[in-house]
């Protein structure tokens, strides 16, 4: 029994070890600023620090359309082979094999879908699409739900281009 409860110790103990190594190899995220309507933030993850900025909408419609929470978010890893990366969550689930439109302007930009996120499509560059949002005012994402709900979101650029800034200074 004695030998037991020291076999049954051990893996306890390996097993809050593991843990502790994932927690410090994992960080809470640290506020960069706020930049007008967008928020930049920090956190390590795997040892690597990662960088990324948000915005929530200023308009959504339809109104009283039951959703999660929204945003469009780019993401920065100086270390990774997709340095940059900008993906939108819709708050519902989108139809299956849908597009989104992204227009800035007259410009748009046609994302891939799964789930509840669009994202720029693989050999598509997400580096146009963050140009054309530094030199905006209003960004505007039209997706369709798997009930068919389409949905239109507007976001605000005022302050994308320091917050842009921000994200790539601290985690360089």
């Amino acid at each position: 029994m004695k030998k037991f409860i020291l076999c049954i110790s051990v893996v306890i103990f390996a097993s809050f070890q593991g843990y502790r190594t994932a927690q410090a190899q994992q960080s809470d995220p640290q506020t960069l600023g706020t930049f007008k309507d967008w928020q930049a933030y920090s956190w390590v993850e795997n040892g690597q620090k990662i960088c990324y900025m948000l915005s929530r909408p200023t308009k959504s419609l339809p109104q009283g359309v039951n959703r999660d929470d929204i945003y469009v978010m780019i993401t920065y890893r100086p270390k990774s082979k997709s340095v940059e990366e900008v993906s939108h969550v819709t708050g519902y689930p989108y139809m299956e094999r849908s597009t989104v439109d992204m227009l800035i302007g007259n410009r748009k930009f046609v994302l891939a879908t799964n789930n509840d996120v669009a994202w720029v499509p693989e050999g598509e560059s997400d580096a146009k699409l963050i140009s054309a949002m530094r030199g905006g005012s209003k960004l505007i994402v039209k997706g369709k739900s798997q009930r068919g709900t389409v949905t239109t979101d507007t976001y605000s650029l005022q302050g994308f281009t320091a917050a842009h800034k921000q994200i790539r200074k601290s985690c360089t």
